[in-house]
């Protein structure tokens, strides 16, 4: 059975480095780490991952071998800005950490077990061990954002476009992806979610809901995560996993499972 450990904290820095020394030992033998942000737009938290999150995870890997790593979404304006400009820039030149776009770097195809076809950057899958840190979100195209989600930024622009448009599915794309290119760990920051909308600037709307969450199950995160987003979102209420299909086909595909125990970390 999967873990998924949480508290009812805003202490984002604490929580975070006491789920990663619960994987020190799984950290401690990857040579080369991959950190990839929630870094959608110029927009601050909730759409992108707290500074916070990213200090305690580049503190916690002071001196190894990393990159922090993301592409924007299709539609934010110059992703160079974007990377430029951002708030996680402070953060990753404090440590000396590169912030890389990924639409920079080379991408390559992948075929999943079901022949499902995609071209996604080949970064993560050089990497031994990836950290991913997604902001839980409503999304007005695939119902909730997390765990699961947060990987569509692997996706060149054409991939994305072509989910976006429908010619792709795209709910069955970040399952296959996530089949393909699933990280390693995952530290879900649900302190301050977007209702109504995954980012201010299509509607998104902040509500608190106060909860971290960490773990290595994307399913069973964004599980957790669907309960947290049904506390404040009334659109979601009534909502099961069988209603949001990106995580029931990752689910169909074994990227995770939908039952978990629920530990609680005190911060």
């Amino acid at each position: 059975m999967s873990v998924v450990y949480w508290s009812k904290t805003n202490e984002r820095e604490k929580f975070a480095t006491k789920a990663l020394e619960i994987f020190k030992s799984e950290l401690k033998s990857a040579q080369t780490f991959l950190v990839k942000p929630n870094l959608v737009s110029s927009e601050c938290c909730p759409t992108t991952t707290h500074p916070d999150t990213l200090r305690a995870v580049l503190q916690f890997l002071s001196s190894r071998d990393v990159v922090v790593a993301d592409a924007p979404a299709i539609d934010a304006g110059s992703s160079d800005r974007i990377i430029r400009d951002c708030i996680l820039r402070q953060v990753c030149d404090s440590f000396a950490v590169p912030l890389i776009n990924l639409y920079k770097t080379k991408a390559s195809k992948c075929v999943s077990p079901r022949g499902y076809r995609f071209r996604m950057f080949t970064m993560p899958l050089q990497r031994d061990f990836v950290i991913s840190l997604p902001i839980l979100k409503r999304h007005n195209v695939c119902g909730i954002s997390g765990a699961l989600k947060n990987q569509f930024g692997y996706l060149p622009r054409r991939e994305r476009a072509l989910m976006h448009l429908g010619v792709k599915d795209i709910d069955k794309g970040i399952a296959e992806l996530n089949v393909v290119a699933r990280p390693d760990l995952f530290i879900v920051d649900a302190v301050s979610v977007l209702v109504q909308a995954q980012e201010i600037r299509h509607g998104g709307k902040v509500r608190e809901a106060g909860y971290m969450l960490a773990g290595t199950d994307p399913v069973a995160l964004d599980t957790f995560g669907l309960k947290i987003l049904q506390e404040v979102e009334p659109d979601l209420r009534g909502k099961s996993l069988d209603d949001i299909p990106h995580i029931r086909q990752a689910m169909e595909y074994g990227v995770g499972l939908r039952e978990f125990e629920a530990v609680r970390l005190d911060v």
